[in-house]
């Protein structure tokens, strides 16, 4: 049968070495401008959010440009289960991408910090065990799917 006008997605390592890339870049972007927001706009936290948001929503819309066409442009785990749910990456790819993911978002919170001149490794003191903070997880992770699938089809 011809497979004129088909082509075969790129080599799994290729594809890990994207989400890894893509994932570090992703949490380095959403650290670091919560950082930068804090800094630039100390006590302002509506402001703070704003700012974060922008640079979140640009960045990520460049860094699913960037690695999507390679690997899908997943960054979450959650999000290969959706793209494997229906059918478009092998469930065996998408639990080979779990660890590059949450490898590359260790990285990136690393990069983040060291960038803006604090300990690279440190333990939060704020407290985001609680409902809120799961559902806000939630419709972040939601939205993500969304973008994604909405730029997969533009």
């Amino acid at each position: 049968m011809s497979q004129v006008g088909k082509t075969s997605p790129p080599p799994l390592a290729r594809r890990l070495v994207a989400e890894a890339v893509g994932s570090m870049l992703l949490a380095a972007l959403v650290i670091g401008s919560g950082i930068a927001a804090a800094q630039l706009s100390p006590g302002q936290s509506g402001l703070q959010l704003v700012e974060n948001a922008a640079a979140t929503a640009a960045g990520l819309f460049a860094i699913i440009l960037m690695v999507g066409p390679v690997s899908g442009g997943h960054f979450n785990p959650v999000v290969s289960a959706v793209d494997a749910a229906f059918g478009g990456l092998a469930w065996r790819d998408a639990a080979a991408y779990v660890p590059v993911q949450v490898a590359g978002c260790v990285a990136g919170a690393i990069l983040a910090n060291v960038m803006f001149d604090a300990s690279a490794v440190s333990i939060s003191t704020h407290h985001r065990a609680s409902g809120p903070h799961l559902l806000a997880e939630v419709v972040a992770t939601a939205g993500l799917i969304l973008l994604i699938f909405a730029l997969v089809r533009s």
